[in-house]
């Protein structure tokens, strides 16, 4: 979804990050409790043919996706300039735990790191849903973040650049 409506606001291509085999919730959990990276399939595309990457993944326990972690330690040397943004819980400070962490693996600081917040989603609609993770983000509900995800695109854009957006399986 909103890898969609980068493309379109960018008039760029979309690249997936496929894990080789499929996971349960129970073997992401233990990635995120050892710490541990599952195998992607190989980019069919060449990477380092892009000025800028726009990373979207999702944050799990405060941390970045594993499969996009997987993928920065792969191709970190092949990217330019990045940037991050994703549609999670909000957690206080998480910002920046997911800058540093993002920063340790692309050996690189991210021109920008964007955060769509279901929580605030959920308190500008006044929904009373207590589980935030339990929350399925709608087409609709993108409209409430347009403005960020211009943000973010604009501070990702400094000269003209050819961008392609990445989008964690």
């Amino acid at each position: 979804m909103l890898a969609l409506e980068l493309k379109n606001m960018l008039s760029c291509s979309i690249l997936r990050i496929n894990e080789k085999k499929k996971r349960t919730g129970f073997s992401i959990f233990l990635d995120i409790f050892f710490n541990r990276t599952p195998r992607i399939e190989e980019q069919k595309e060449k990477i380092i043919d892009y000025d800028h990457v726009i990373l979207i993944g999702p944050v799990w326990a405060g941390k970045i996706a594993t499969p996009l972690k997987s993928f920065l330690m792969k191709e970190k040397n092949k990217i330019r300039r990045y940037s991050f943004i994703t549609v999670c819980g909000g957690g206080q400070d998480q910002k920046i735990k997911i800058e540093k962490e993002l920063t340790k693996l692309a050996g690189k600081t991210p021109a920008s790191v964007t955060e769509l917040s279901i929580t605030d989603l959920l308190r500008s609609t006044q929904n009373n849903i207590k589980n935030v993770s339990a929350y399925r983000l709608k087409t609709s509900d993108l409209t409430f973040f347009v403005s960020k995800i211009k943000e973010h695109v604009k501070l990702t854009q400094g000269e003209p650049f050819q961008t392609d957006v990445l989008n964690e399986a």
